[in-house]
């Protein structure tokens, strides 16, 4: 998998050099960068894609300009004061493409560009997810600290992975 990633960056400067004029002719680019002439030849008509263009144009529903147009927009209603749901998001995603997406594309999303988005609404889907699915755990455990008379001394606000911290004092009579 990483050769593969590697023959594609490599196949990328090839075209890039052969654009900026660099080289001429595809078999020197090619020998230049070590990759083949045949690739660079694809890539220069275009018959093939990198990576990222194969997986935007397949596996997602929208470009990447498309999403970058995506992310300018929520970010943009953030700073207004108006952060956007994921209903929001969903709407505003299917006005630019101009089609449906799917019940599960905006978390795919969010995952995808998390650390881009300045809406908490958006980063918090994950969190409330996980945070579902361990509440009878965290239930769990206080019925057992207070069957075993522990008084809590101090519980402090959570962290930045989102664990509890909690002091524990035991009681005793």
């Amino acid at each position: 998998m990483r050769d593969e990633i590697t023959k594609s960056s490599r196949i990328d400067a090839a075209v890039a050099a052969i654009r900026r004029g660099e080289f001429t002719d595809y078999a020197n680019a090619a020998k230049h960068f070590k990759c083949s002439e045949t690739g660079v030849s694809r890539r220069m008509r275009g018959l093939t894609k990198t990576k990222k263009e194969a997986n935007s144009f397949w596996h997602q529903c929208l470009t990447i300009e498309q999403e970058e147009v995506l992310i300018y927009r929520i970010n943009l209603l953030t700073d207004r004061g108006m952060p956007p749901t994921s209903h929001i998001v969903k709407n505003l995603a299917e006005e630019i493409r101009g089609g449906p997406v799917g019940k599960n594309w905006v978390g795919q999303f969010v995952k995808r560009h998390g650390l881009r988005l300045k809406s908490l609404y958006l980063r918090n889907i994950d969190n409330l997810r996980a945070g579902a699915e361990y509440a009878p755990m965290f239930q769990l455990f206080f019925s057992i600290i207070s069957y075993f008379f522990i008084i809590i001394s101090c519980i402090y606000d959570l962290n930045a992975t989102n664990v509890c911290l909690v002091s524990l004092a035991c009681h005793s009579d």
